[in-house]
């Protein structure tokens, strides 16, 4: 039975651990490269003119044009799981069940349950190879964050969490299994592939918005006012570390009880209209006429030192998922009629 799956399935598997290993190598060499070029420019030390920082904004564009099109190796990582989704597990089953060849293997004395399960296997064990493969090196596409989708160069290590560690391997082996799932269900190729994808896209942007950020409960602080030096005001530090995943907001009154956004609103729409006093020198924004009103927002943030904490819940998510569409593709097949 795993040499007819190896057969049946062969260009698929070895596409998909050609693909990975290609794109895994290839980040590899081509994050040494950017790496390299920043620091032969002197992207990352360039000390702005006093004139404005024109000079720091050429070395940076300089830098994205030598890069060229590997500046799009990061969101190929990010399109791998869900083509995974469309062109292999959408298929998977589908293929045999709308032509008819399934028929070869059930009246070979061989079971329904068996001949799914050795299918669906055999193809999750190359996948799971080839997404390991790519999480490895994930976090290398860090180098490239200074591109047209980034404005500056990134450290935090939230910016690479959906291309690296076992959350991007989670991904794959979902987007496998959620395809194999719509294929088997519907017997239609086309429709595999396009609802595969579908759905694995809604469960993806559904647990990355209302799930992630709250793995844990988020850390506030409270935003401050700006801070004036003479006539000019001047930003204050954003209370958020650098190396944070800022996830949301929120605001409280002076007994700590929650102000609900309407009003947040309300005053943010009143102080647009009353603005600050011609020759003003005290505090003069948004967040100290809020402070005024007894109202104090917050910026909600999750620390750096959660991020593999978060992996492995989001990996934990996804693996289950994977395990229940698998399942549920088993179960379709043993009763499926011929």
């Amino acid at each position: 039975m795993l040499w007819v799956t190896w057969r049946q399935h062969r260009t698929e598997l070895i596409g998909v651990l050609a693909a990975a290993v290609v794109l895994a190598i290839g980040t590899v060499f081509a994050a040494a490269f950017a790496q390299r070029t920043r620091l032969e420019l002197g992207v990352d030390t360039c000390v702005p003119l006093q004139s404005g920082n024109a000079n720091c904004v050429d070395l940076s564009q300089e830098w994205r044009n030598r890069l060229g099109l590997l500046l799009y190796l990061f969101p190929g990582f990010y399109v791998v799981p869900a083509l995974v989704a469309s062109y292999v597990g959408g298929p998977l089953f589908a293929r045999e069940l709308e032509r008819g060849t399934h028929r070869l293997a059930w009246t070979q004395g061989i079971s329904r349950l068996r001949w799914a399960a050795t299918t669906i296997g055999v193809v999750l064990a190359f996948t799971l190879a080839g997404a390991v493969a790519l999480a490895g090196v994930g976090g290398q596409t860090r180098s490239f964050l200074g591109t047209p989708f980034f404005a500056i160069p990134a450290s935090r290590p939230w910016d690479t969490f959906d291309v690296e560690g076992p959350a991007f391997v989670s991904f794959m082996l979902f987007g496998l299994a959620v395809g194999a799932f719509v294929g088997a269900w519907r017997r239609r190729i086309l429709f595999g592939m396009f609802y595969g994808l579908l759905l694995f896209g809604l469960v993806r942007v559904g647990v990355w918005a209302e799930l992630r950020p709250y793995y844990e409960p988020p850390i506030a602080v409270a935003q401050t006012p700006f801070v004036f030096t003479g006539r000019f005001p001047s930003s204050p530090a954003s209370p958020v570390p650098s190396d944070a995943w800022q996830v949301g907001y929120d605001a409280i009154d002076g007994q700590g009880r929650f102000v609900p956004q309407t009003r947040v609103k309300e005053l943010n729409d009143e102080f647009g209209r009353v603005g600050c006093r011609p020759g003003q020198t005290t505090a003069c924004d948004n967040i100290a006429y809020l402070n005024q009103h007894d109202v104090y927002p917050r910026l909600l943030y999750q620390p750096a030192d959660r991020y593999w904490r978060f992996q492995f819940t989001e990996a934990a998510i996804f693996t289950a998922l994977t395990a229940g569409f698998v399942a549920l593709s088993l179960v379709i097949l043993r009763r499926r009629d011929a």
